[in-house]
């Protein structure tokens, strides 16, 4: 495991980028592990005849596609920051950056929810949502895989007696309804805090816009780390030193500026926000497409990762609870273009 020291020296020699490049993909064409399905999440994405931005297009795929994964192989070019590709058919490969990997899962209907509520993530490509069921159903937004709900109830259609997940979105402030064998609910000791005998003074986020790369520290000791997709143009992430006071396991976001930069994304996992103006680390279900900036200010991560970063940080959210903020207590997180940071060069 890299000490903060090893950490920074790699990335003052520029060798970071090699070091994700070797970890991203190992010796070989390709790579057993790859994911079974995914989803178009690009409006349209081309399909190549190799892996390849260069090769012939022998075809186009629309948004929310649902694609068979056959391989992931190493392709694009050298310098890219992304060079993982999806086999999809015989001389068909199309970049993974537009391809959210999915599974196609069903659940238990928990019925006994916890007291205030749980979380649930959805383990289908997408599901259909519902401001209102029973005799006047109105359509909601489109929800994604990885994307997170927070369940507060269990109700029945009367309809015709099916059973629906009542969820809370906050920003209206309204409720939604979802099918239950589309969500997985979390258990409590899933989002309970990690290394929590670490004291808070020692942990550490330091954030690498250079690299596009989010470490986090415990002492000395480099524990965790995840390539990243910050702010871009106009939208970049701001730097400074920072503390993680506002955390909530699902948001629905908005906001942009015109019409080419305006978003609109119920669900999105796992905040742990920085800024009071909304700047977070968060999942993104939207793009497979880390390395380079490419948000309107925030900290993109794959949801798992976020998850991490949501229950090592703090203060913690207590179980039964749609979010917490407190300024009094937080996790330090460094923000930095490039180069080792002011609080690493003092402890050192």
């Amino acid at each position: 495991m890299l000490s903060r020291r090893d950490f920074l020296k790699l990335s003052a020699a520029g060798l970071l980028s090699v070091l994700l490049e070797e970890f991203l993909l190992p010796p070989g064409e390709s790579r057993a592990a790859a994911p079974r399905l995914g989803r178009v999440t690009y409006s349209s994405i081309r399909v190549h005849r190799e892996p390849s931005f260069q090769s012939e297009r022998v075809g186009t795929y629309r948004f929310d596609t649902l694609l068979e994964i056959r391989e992931q192989v190493w392709g694009g070019a050298p310098g890219d920051y992304n060079r993982i590709w999806y086999r999809v058919g015989e001389e068909q490969y199309v970049y993974s950056g537009g391809i959210q990997p999915v599974e196609n899962v069903l659940n238990r209907v928990v019925t006994d929810l916890p007291p205030g509520g749980a979380v649930g993530e959805l383990t289908v490509p997408y599901a259909e949502s519902w401001w209102a069921i029973n005799r006047n159903p109105f359509p909601a937004q489109r929800q994604y895989y990885a994307s997170t709900h927070y369940i507060e109830e269990v109700v029945v259609d009367r309809r015709d007696g099916t059973l629906w997940y009542k969820a809370y979105d906050h920003l209206f402030p309204a409720y939604y309804y979802i099918r239950p064998e589309f969500v997985r609910l979390y258990s409590a000791e899933e989002l309970a805090p990690l290394s929590p005998h670490v004291p808070p003074e020692e942990k550490f986020l330091e954030v690498r816009l250079d690299a596009q790369v989010v470490a986090a520290f415990e002492g000395e000791r480099l524990v965790f780390w995840a390539r990243t997709a910050t702010g871009k143009g106009e939208f970049a992430t701001p730097t400074g030193l920072f503390r993680t006071f506002h955390k909530r396991p699902t948001a629905h976001m908005v906001g942009g500026d015109g019409s080419d930069s305006l978003f609109d994304l119920p669900g999105v996992p796992f905040d742990t926000y920085i800024t009071e103006n909304g700047v977070a680390f968060h999942g993104a279900y939207w793009h497979n497409d880390f390395g380079a900036p490419r948000s309107h200010g925030c900290i993109n991560l794959t949801p798992a990762d976020a998850r991490w970063i949501y229950r090592w940080t703090l203060p913690p959210v207590p179980p039964g609870q749609r979010f917490i903020y407190d300024p009094s207590q937080g996790t330090q997180v460094g923000v930095f273009e490039t180069g080792p940071s002011p609080l690493t060069r003092r402890i050192r």
